[in-house]
């Protein structure tokens, strides 16, 4: 299941000091879909399945600076 970034809130740059070709992003976003909000209905004739809202989430990206190729767009 995909689920959508609705919003960016944070992004933390972290420098791997055993690395320091490589630094982590810590990022703090409110993504789609991500927490159930009301549970799935199985009745005799009644079937409806759960639903879900958006959460606030943490992600740690590695990013390995010897591969990123830049472009310029301004």
């Amino acid at each position: 299941m995909d689920q959508d970034i609705i919003r960016i809130e944070d992004v933390e740059v972290v420098s791997k000091s055993d690395h320091p070709e490589d630094i982590e992003l810590h990022i703090t976003a409110i993504v789609a879909d991500m927490v159930q909000t009301a549970p799935a209905v199985l009745y005799p004739g009644i079937a409806e399945p759960a639903q879900f809202g958006p959460a606030r989430c943490i992600a740690t990206v590695t990013v390995y600076l010897d591969n990123v190729q830049w472009e310029i767009v301004e």
